[in-house]
């Protein structure tokens, strides 16, 4: 659902499939005419070096009115604009596709719905053009009004939101956003690796910064075993992108790879990016904690293993409460590679702090060692951010290598493949008191025998699984503080 942020007709719902484009992201292209028939073009304009300002609004929004009417934007036209130091273009761009010019001049001021109320008139005292064009708001797939982006001449967006007219132009003066001037400057806007458990497959977004056309630029990355240098050839023109494929990295564990511009460059102060990749130590016994923000049904999780088999797939949390927690044990088959995939259905994750009344959430994975100590994060999300850099569909990968070190080999169990009958032999060191659970592959724990206290020796205890489905188990044998895990099979 798209999450306004309204002063009015705060019941309303509206759905969407994506979240809007995110910071860092390179924009893409667009033509809008503006209330005087007047054409413009995004490209055009940031190839003449301006940074552009788009303050997507919609006429019936409260909060954009009040950004609006702040004369934040006016003012920014109005000294750095076309009348001023010209070094920015500020449009303003209806994204209400129901609205139209009544609603831009105000004359629905009684509306009964958000269709064809209008909080004023937009139009009289705008120093800039306006833009009556939902697609542009499509186009960057806006999930809230307002949003206010700013881009820069390298084609890279930034959500500034309703900063004032100092803090637009600071951002606007820094470096990072200022036209390209370097004859020869390669730069690096974004990289991604793939990971396997022991690989990642490297690809790096290129960019041509320079006033010339790059034809070749070297881009190292380290951080694996060995370092891999590819070596870049083709034509860029000045901003054009590339997506360079690196190579294959090898990696151990959880591992920072860092890519760099490594020729000739006339500006090195943007010729790197990292991307974390490999695989953090783990056992099979995972625990999933998570603190919902105010949209539980949007969350959801899989664990594959490394041929792309979904394994695990969490329950729906639709019926759990807002900016309520859930911490859950998970027990994934064997050994080997696994990869833990978050997604959220709107594509904020659990960014929900930006939103009135709602928090930021976290979902927390670890391994459970053999004494029920929690291992290094597997995945570590604190909520703060939108969940994706690399796409809308808030996808957040990471890559568990798996260990048997939970499994102890203190306790047997026989015969194991059961068929429903099952032994378990276990030695006690101290007089204490014993008890048995059986867990299934979803965490539930579906059996459970309190033994007693019981003196130091070795004892076998016999389950009856006869109840239970076919398929995997986890039986954990607690003396006191002392958890030894087993994992059996029962085929019935």
């Amino acid at each position: 659902m798209k999450k306004f942020l309204l002063a009015l007709f705060t019941a309303l719902t509206v759905t969407s499939a994506s979240a809007q484009l995110p910071s860092g992201s390179v924009c893409p292209d667009f033509t809008g005419v503006d209330l005087d028939g007047n054409s413009w073009h995004l490209y055009e304009l940031l190839d003449q070096g301006y940074a552009v300002v788009i303050d997507v609004s919609a006429a019936w929004c409260g909060p954009c009115w009040g950004y609006h009417t702040s004369g934040a934007l006016d003012d920014l036209n109005t000294l750095y604009g076309p009348e001023g130091t010209n070094e920015v273009r500020v449009f303003f761009v209806e994204g209400e596709s129901t609205n139209g010019l009544a609603q831009l001049q105000g004359d629905s001021p009684t509306g009964t719905t958000y269709a064809d109320f209008s909080q004023g008139d937009w139009i009289t005292g705008t120093s800039y053009p306006i833009i009556d064009d939902a697609s542009i708001s499509d186009l960057l797939q806006i999930s809230y009004f307002p949003t206010v982006y700013t881009i820069c001449p390298s084609r890279i967006v930034t959500e500034t939101g309703q900063a004032s007219t100092e803090d637009h132009y600071a951002f606007i003066s820094a470096n990072a956003c200022q036209p390209a001037t370097v004859t020869n400057d390669p730069s690096i806007v974004s990289m991604t690796a793939a990971s396997t458990c022991t690989s990642a497959d490297v690809i790096v977004q290129l960019q041509n910064f320079g006033t010339e056309t790059l034809t070749a630029a070297t881009i190292t990355v380290t951080g694996g075993t060995a370092p891999v240098t590819y070596n870049w050839t083709g034509s860029l023109a000045t901003y054009g992108i590339a997506n360079v494929n690196v190579g294959t990295v090898n990696i151990s564990g959880t591992t920072n790879l860092v890519a760099t511009i490594t020729s000739a460059d006339g500006n090195t102060t943007n010729n790197t990016a990292t991307a974390v990749a490999g695989a953090q130590e783990s056992t099979t016994h995972l625990r999933v904690d998570i603190l919902f923000d105010n949209w539980p049904e949007e969350v959801s999780w899989t664990i594959a293993d490394d041929n792309g088999n979904i394994v695990l797939t969490s329950p729906s949390y639709a019926t759990n409460a807002d900016q309520s927690q859930t911490v859950a044990d998970y027990f994934v088959p064997s050994s080997g590679c696994y990869i833990f995939t978050f997604t959220d259905g709107y594509g904020d994750g659990l960014h929900g702090a930006q939103y009135t009344g709602s928090i930021d959430g976290h979902m927390y994975v670890y391994g459970i060692d053999g004494s029920g100590n929690s291992m290094p994060m597997i995945y570590n999300y604190n909520g703060s951010y939108d969940v994706t850099t690399e796409s809308r569909n808030a996808n957040v990968t990471s890559v568990v290598g798996v260990n048997e070190t939970s499994v102890s080999t203190g306790i047997k169990a026989y015969p194991n493949p059961s068929n429903g009958m099952l032994n378990i032999n276990y030695s006690v060191a101290n007089n204490t008191a014993v008890s048995v659970e059986v867990i299934d592959m979803l965490g539930n724990i579906v059996m459970f025998q309190n033994i007693g206290n019981q003196n130091t020796g070795t004892y076998t205890q016999s389950l009856d699984m006869t109840a239970l489905a076919s398929g995997l188990y986890m039986v954990n044998v607690k003396t006191n503080d002392v958890v030894n895990t087993l994992r059996v099979t029962l085929n019935k």
